[in-house]
């Protein structure tokens, strides 16, 4: 039988008959064994949560966000991009995540037990990412409950779990990211074995920055809700008190400007959290290592991303469905997104939530085919494929890591905390530009590590964002400052596991139509993701009770969760259904 996010308490396991102890051990939905110090804990959970969040950008937020969408067009499948989800897909964050938050909660009290306060602090830093991404796919989860299992009898191992309200768990994650910086600044220890953490290589002043940074988006991602329910200000617990959520983000700021202070952050690119695979080691392998090419191929680009990144003309094709051809610059085309031929390696796209018969005939018809007869549609790079246009070979399908949080990212968050006047010293336009600038600099290098902000087709198209690229009919100004940098950020977050699908879901933006001819889901786009199909059955009691205290009863995909339910929000993403 399955059991999730489990931690099994030693008093638990040792009632046990030795038959249990083995069918429980390898529970795939239980904690996995680690009898070693803390610090084994942490490359194992880095790889398996980017594994997953790789995976899971790939099946869902990819096409829930409209940067690709499938080929599959028969009737009878369930579409992401149609708001029709499968069920295996929304068990996917679940099932993968609370292990790892398992494992994170039996690090923080291995790390107590030998007393060191930096693993501690390692440890909470994770579970404060994992629990921030279970909670904002589903909404209220468990979290206080979360990582122990009661049994009901000596023969069962079914189990009661409580869900917490959002609003609580965000309250938690800042506890614990407030006690994490606490304890690294308390500790003496500069590293631990760069065995143990390819993603830092061990460098626990690399951790606390990462901590911070993490910080910066849990503030930056309830700001809003925070300020339209109690003026802004969070109460936390006793030792914590309260904080004013613009006052630290404030802070945060300050530290990010300095390089230091009492909470220092991300300073640049070589700080970003990756997590690292490996072609060449089978136990380093992305999710996609081993699926063939004809998988692969079946997720195309969308035509809303690439109209962002390409220059397009509009043309209707012979079955009268409107799609978009590629301009170059050499035609009078825009400056050319130097990260395009990363993501996709073709210029062409296709529509979204598009009736399965047309989507059949676009992708049949002529005009999206060589004379070959192969598709002129983009598909994701993989490996051996050359661009067209820089001469560069990209790989997403096999690259040797994928971002959990890159430094562009808190780039892009300062920028909106500036743009909303959350924080007085970068609230100047100047400021916000200037930072707006900055994100989208750094992800175009991040991505091309053969180019440098001063290689003319950065420098060109860096400057088309900031004065030439349209946000609602206009270029970059004080009145679209939130699109333009909620939308280049979107950009930027391609494979960042479910980063953009929160800021849509957060903020409205960026704008997208949600109303096509095959959106299902009342042409709303996804609001959260379903609890998994047997907490009904194996938590019964606290799972109908989360149902009826938040969603009406019933496990939809339609309602807010807390952060995301505010007026602004709501207001721009009626837009895309009008």
């Amino acid at each position: 039988m399955k059991a999730k996010y489990i931690i099994l308490a030693a008093a638990a396991l040792a009632a046990l008959s030795c038959n249990k102890f083995e069918k429980l051990s390898k529970n795939p939905y239980a904690m996995e064994s680690n009898q070693g110090k803390s610090e084994s804990f942490v490359q194992p959970m880095l790889y398996k949560t980017g594994y997953n969040l790789a995976s899971v950008f790939r099946s869902t937020t990819s096409q829930l966000m409209q940067y690709a969408i499938t080929t599959t067009s028969d009737v009878t499948s369930r579409i992401v991009a149609n708001y029709n989800i499968p069920e295996g897909t929304s068990d996917d964050v679940w099932s993968g995540l609370y292990i790892q938050f398992g494992n994170a909660r039996k690090m923080y009290e291995t790390a107590v037990r030998e007393d060191s306060k930096s693993m501690q602090a390692v440890a909470l830093v994770m579970q404060s990412m994992l629990i921030s991404l279970i909670t904002d796919t589903y909404g209220e989860v468990p979290f206080e409950d979360a990582g122990r299992i009661i049994l009901v009898g000596a023969e069962s191992d079914k189990y009661t779990t409580g869900y917490d309200s959002q609003k609580d768990i965000y309250r938690g994650i800042v506890v614990m990211l407030e006690e994490a910086n606490a304890l690294f600044a308390e500790s003496e220890d500069v590293q631990f074995s760069p065995i143990c953490d390819r993603t830092f290589a061990g460098d626990l002043d690399k951790w606390r920055r990462f901590g911070n940074a993490l910080y910066a988006k849990v503030l930056n991602r309830i700001a809003m809700k925070v300020i339209e329910e109690d003026e802004g200000i969070l109460e936390l617990d006793d030792k914590w008190g309260a904080i004013s959520v613009t006052a630290k983000l404030s802070e945060l700021y300050g530290c990010f400007v300095s390089g230091a202070g009492t909470y220092p952050t991300m300073r640049d690119r070589g700080d970003g959290a990756l997590a690292f695979f490996d072609y060449d080691d089978e136990y380093a392998h992305t999710p996609f290592y081993s699926i063939t090419s004809g998988i692969w191929n079946s997720v195309a680009a969308c035509d809303v991303l690439m109209r962002r990144m390409l220059d397009t003309t509009e043309k209707i094709d012979s079955d009268g469905i409107t799609y978009y051809s590629y301009l170059s610059p050499e035609k009078g085309g825009h400056p050319v997104d130097p990260r395009w031929d990363c993501y996709y390696r073709k210029t062409g796209a296709a529509p979204t939530q598009m009736l399965s018969e047309a989507q059949k005939r676009f992708f049949d018809s002529d005009e999206h085919k060589s004379a070959a007869g192969n598709s002129l549609v983009g598909r994701m790079t993989n490996g051996e494929v050359s661009s067209g246009i820089t001469g560069k070979v990209f790989d997403v399908k096999n690259p040797s890591h994928y971002a959990l949080m890159n430094f562009s990212e808190l780039c892009f968050i300062f920028a909106e905390a500036g743009a909303r006047g959350y924080i007085a010293d970068a609230s100047s336009y100047g400021a916000y530009q200037g930072l707006l600038k900055r994100g989208v600099t750094e992800n175009i290098l991040e991505w091309r590590s053969d180019l440098d902000d001063e290689t003319p087709e950065v420098v060109d198209y860096v400057n088309y964002v900031l004065n030439g690229e349209q946000f609602s009919g206009s270029t970059f100004n004080s009145g679209n400052a939130l699109e333009a940098i909620l939308t280049e950020k979107w950009i930027s977050t391609f494979f960042v596991g479910i980063e953009s699908w929160c800021d849509y879901r957060r903020t409205g933006y960026p704008l997208l139509k949600t109303n096509g001819p095959a959106a299902e889901n009342k042409c709303i786009l996804p609001t959260r993701l379903r609890y998994p199909a047997d907490e009904r059955y194996r938590n019964v009691v606290t799972y109908q009770e989360a149902l009826d205290r938040w969603l009406g009863g019933t496990n939809n995909i339609q309602t807010d969760v807390w952060w995301a339910s505010t007026a602004e929000s709501q207001a721009n993403r009626l837009k895309g259904r009008q």
